[in-house]
């Protein structure tokens, strides 16, 4: 027999193979592609036509695998439909990263899942309020049918408890259950709470997971032998045969969103599989994002709001703390009323976090002699320093240069250091905290193999002042944490980025709801230029109403998301001309109505990136109306060239 298959390479169509035998849509097969073995699966069981005189190529082998449902098909084409790639490109998502050779290795020795079982006969005390939402809950929703949920709730109201309520249902009918996370470092902390009230060993997924244990999961979820997964964005495409709730905790994180290689977003994307395979989702936030909790206003979900602490402990009291420029030197960027503050913390034993949402040193290298700016020479930005390794890095194509640059008559720069990052404020507070034990969180300088023993030391109050990025503004639990400083609220509010109030309220809603979870005064202290800033209000009175009242209004007005959508177009290559001829080219090729505007083409925010010119399209459209077939039929029939890249990202979360 003749079928089509799908192969997971950058095509949106399947190659036609002959089999011996009789196949099903779905099934895994080994054919060869180029000269090359290549796993793809089964597409359809009526090719088209072919020309004749060409010899097509038999299927070497049916592997021994569960297929891939209708469902999950349907699936691969709406994402792939709807995000503007090909089809062979999402298929890729769903098969073993490193390749099914490895896979096979030793894999009948894996039999016993045992460790992986989790125990659902515990019964926990809930607060009033926790038992009334559960119950609301377990009316509303069946395991068998499609809705959408938000569960709203303060920092410290007990979402999770709820949420492992909802697991514990979906297991006891022999359910599988994904629960989806932002970041691999959040998963060790929340696998602790989950190891606790399930008593068992929960099953991983993420990039920092070994082979080993990759391949023994992946077995345990196609055999269904595992029943709840824990994971990042690539855990929504393992191979699940009853998988029945998806649980996306902080489902605001900007992490869900993939920007590299294929965009999309895994909060979208499983919105989109639940509705197809029929079952419910749970979206879970102290602060949503502005487009899911204008769904749960509309009713298009199911809305659910915890709004009392669950150990009935204090809000941290919030304090906005103007700065002054004449204020701010070279080493003092912490103000003077907030080192006081400190100091009395410390001195009772409690721990004290500073944020700033700045990796490296200093953020500005410029040297008066020459009256130039240390910058990349790949990208359009200036070089970040970082002293611990002593050099300049861009943030961009990570290109490294060390601080040696000539100057003029034959000298050496001599560079001024401006602007603060981490490693700055780690300085300072080892100035003027001496004596308390200090750690510095951030992704450029925490290995993931060191964050462990990092995060045990912090948890058993060893370490006093932590010094981090957003990284720990996720879902951690420090019970010794009753004081934390944001170092400068102001940072994220430049640029032109359109949801700079929405991000940053977000960020310090949810830093803020990290102090004082167990009955102690806990302070926030928000160092900033702008004391008047509408959303600092907001944050004081933990008012997530208000925030987003005004916030919705205002997208509303400027014919924003969530009331319009946009698609990103980025025609990239060395030459700017030839970028910039075929962007020109592009826009008056694509669709256009009532419904559909298209701005630039400009270019980018950075304008040049790993050596590459940028020039940026944007498609504005009314979600009345799904231009993405139309849009992706007239960028086939423009050609790109050779010597240049197209970047598309439908809902674009950055606009650099």
């Amino acid at each position: 027999m003749l079928v089509d298959v799908l192969l997971p390479l950058n095509f949106d169509h399947s190659f036609t193979y002959q089999s011996d035998k009789k196949l099903k849509i779905g099934h895994f097969v080994l054919v060869s592609f180029k000269n090359k073995e290549i796993v793809g699966i089964v597409w359809d069981l009526k090719p088209k036509p072919l020309k004749k005189n060409i010899k097509i190529k038999k299927i070497i082998e049916v592997l021994n695998l569960p297929n891939i449902s209708k469902n999950k098909i349907n699936f691969i084409e709406k994402m792939a439909s709807y995000n503007l790639v090909n089809k062979g490109m999402v298929l890729n998502l769903f098969l073993y990263k490193k390749g099914f050779s490895s896979f096979n290795k030793g894999l009948k020795k894996i039999t016993d899942f045992s460790e992986f079982n989790p125990y659902t006969n515990q019964n926990v005390e809930l607060s009033n309020e926790q038992n009334k939402i559960l119950r609301s809950i377990e009316e509303k929703i069946s395991f068998n049918q499609y809705s959408a949920n938000l569960l709203q709730g303060i920092p410290g109201s007990g979402k999770t408890h709820v949420y492992f309520e909802i697991i514990k249902s979906a297991l006891k009918e022999g359910c599988q259950v994904l629960v989806l996370l932002p970041e691999k470092v959040l998963s060790e902390q929340i696998a602790k709470r989950f190891s606790n009230f399930f008593r068992y060993e929960p099953a991983i997924w993420h990039s920092g997971i070994k082979d080993k244990a990759k391949k023994k999961i992946w077995k345990g979820i196609f055999s269904n032998e595992i029943k709840l997964v824990l994971g990042a964005r690539s855990a929504l495409f393992l191979p699940f045969q009853k998988l029945k709730l998806i649980i996306i905790d902080e489902e605001h994180d900007s992490s869900y969103k993939q920007e590299e290689g294929l965009p999309f977003s895994a909060r979208d994307m499983a919105i989109l599989q639940a509705s197809i395979e029929r079952f419910p989702i749970f979206l879970v936030s102290a602060t949503p994002s502005v487009e899911t909790f204008y769904n749960a206003q509309k009713k298009k979900y199911n809305y659910y709001c915890l709004q009392n602490r669950y150990n009935q402990s204090d809000l941290p009291e919030i304090k906005t703390v103007k700065l002054k420029k004449e204020n701010t030197s070279e080493n003092n960027f912490i103000s003077e009323l907030v080192t006081k503050e400190i100091k009395s913390y410390l001195q009772t034993g409690d721990q004290v976090l500073f944020f700033l949402n700045r990796r490296g040193h200093s953020t500005f290298l410029f040297c008066y002699n020459c009256m130039k700016r240390l910058e990349c020479p790949k990208c359009s930005v200036g070089l970040v320093y970082h002293k611990k390794n002593n050099v300049a890095i861009c943030h961009y194509c990570n290109h490294i240069s060390k601080l040696k640059r000539k100057c003029e008559n034959n000298q050496t720069c001599k560079f001024k250091f401006y602007g603060v990052g981490l490693e700055k404020i780690y300085e300072e507070i080892q100035i003027k905290f001496k004596g308390y034990s200090s750690d510095i969180l951030s992704s450029d300088l925490t290995d993931y193999a060191k964050f462990k023993p990092q995060l045990q030391n912090i948890e058993n109050n060893k370490t006093k002042i932590i010094v981090a990025t957003q990284i720990v503004s996720k879902g951690f639990n420090f019970k010794n944490l009753n004081c934390i400083v944001a170092v400068n609220c102001d940072s994220t509010f430049l640029g032109n980025d359109i949801r700079a109030s929405e991000k940053n309220y977000q960020l310090l809603y949810q830093l803020a709801g990290r102090a004082g979870r167990f009955n102690k005064k806990s302070k926030i202290f928000l160092q900033t230029f702008d004391d008047q800033n509408s959303i600092f209000n907001s944050l004081k009175k933990f008012n997530s109403e208000d925030f987003y009242k005004n916030e919705i209004n205002f997208r509303k007005h400027s014919k924003l998301p969530p009331f319009y959508k946009f698609i990103s177009i980025i025609v990239s290559g060395k030459n700017s001309f030839h970028v910039e001829k075929y962007a020109v080219k592009l826009k008056n090729s694509l669709p256009r109505n009532e419904f559909i505007e298209i701005y630039g083409p400009v270019s980018a925010a950075i304008y040049r990136i790993k050596s590459d010119f940028r020039f940026r399209l944007l498609v504005k459209y009314n979600p009345k109306v799904t231009p993405q077939t139309e849009i992706k039929k007239r960028l086939e029939l423009s050609r790109l060239p050779n010597n240049l890249k197209l970047q598309i990202d439908v809902d674009p979360i950055n606009f650099f």
